[in-house]
């Protein structure tokens, strides 16, 4: 408790000791939480935007920034419960009203089955739940004349 009093009342520069240190780290806080917030929004807006220009067009190269803009597709896994445990049945306690996913990984994982066997049995399947826009640097370029490094 005392070393939480000690740091709460410790100097800092421009700040005199005694001054209460938590009361001015929370008001910094707030202030750059409150200049941040439209930023983060409008981010967010941009990049769902570009993702969208580019799954609508195709990826695109920007040599003068250096970087790749792509969107890359993700897959949530989703098994079938009942032929699971038809062709699967040492996996059987994996398997509750729905698959237990974090269980069957671990079988996966301890060597039990394969991925590959899962899917070939058709008890795995892939579904797109979202595209994520990847903005790739492309390595070392050149830097060319008359162009500002970014």
């Amino acid at each position: 408790m005392e070393e939480v009093e000690a740091m709460v009342q410790e100097q800092t520069p421009g700040r005199p000791a005694g001054a209460n240190v938590g009361a001015a780290l929370l008001d910094e806080y707030l202030d750059l939480k409150e200049r941040l917030d439209p930023l983060e929004k409008r981010l967010e807006q941009v990049r769902d935007r570009l993702r969208d220009l580019v799954t609508e067009h195709g990826h695109f190269v920007d040599e003068i920034r250096g970087v790749m803009v792509r969107v890359e597709p993700r897959f949530r896994k989703e098994y079938d419960a009942e032929r699971l445990i038809a062709v699967f049945p040492q996996l059987a306690e994996c398997v509750k009203a729905a698959v237990d996913a974090r269980q069957l990984e671990a079988c996966v994982r301890a060597g039990m089955v394969t991925e590959t066997e899962l899917e070939r049995a058709g008890v795995l399947t892939r579904s797109l739940h979202s595209r994520a826009l990847i903005v790739k640097p492309l390595g070392q370029l050149p830097i060319r004349a008359g162009v500002a490094k970014r």
